[in-house]
């Protein structure tokens, strides 16, 4: 795996990616805040809850989970986690859930956090990822379908938003290899 942390490049300047740990807990609840409703209701778990990214951290120091923070300027833009599931059958299997500031979206964080969590999945052998979204984050299905996820399932009102609004979910799918393979035709070369 790559070594941690890392000055990565992107569109309006220099950022920087770090592994999560629990030095990160106060930073995460700030960005967490910085969030719309919206991009947090598909989250599996609440961030804006101080006890709840106090139950993320012991997830990453168990393995479970694996999440690379972005920041410019020492303050969190967005993060990537790679989670996987505790069913031994599936343990080559992994979601990857990515979140972007709203002041940092088109800025192509997103990419660099995909770029670095298929490594990491590669090097954990893990061969497929999976992400879900609800059907009306076109940025976020575009993005997705661009770097050759597919999609594999529709789960009908799965999320309810704050207010009660049931929200459809697609779930997509590649192929770890695969997508390191295509890598560079998918924008995110080395």
């Amino acid at each position: 795996m790559d070594t941690f942390p890392k000055d990565v490049k992107l569109r309006n300047g220099q950022g920087s990616l770090h592994l999560m740990s629990a030095e990160d807990a106060t930073d995460m609840l700030a960005f967490a805040k910085t969030l719309p409703a919206h991009d947090l209701m598909f989250l599996r778990r609440d961030i804006l809850q101080a006890h709840v990214i106090d139950s993320w951290v012991k997830k990453i120091e168990s393995g479970k989970n694996i999440s690379v923070i972005a920041t410019i300027d020492d303050e969190i833009i967005g993060y990537g986690t790679l989670s996987r599931g505790e069913i031994d059958w599936s343990r080559h299997v992994a979601e990857l859930r990515i979140m972007v500031g709203p002041n940092h979206r088109e800025t192509g964080v997103g990419r660099v956090l995909v770029r670095e969590l298929f490594r990491i999945a590669l090097d954990k052998s893990i061969e497929k990822i999976y992400a879900r979204m609800t059907l009306d984050q076109t940025g976020a299905r575009k993005l997705f379908q661009e770097l050759g996820f597919h999609p594999e399932a529709l789960l009908e009102n799965e999320v309810k938003d704050r207010e009660g609004k049931v929200h459809d979910v697609l779930s997509m799918a590649v192929d770890v290899e695969t997508f390191l393979a295509r890598r560079d035709s998918y924008g995110l070369s080395q």
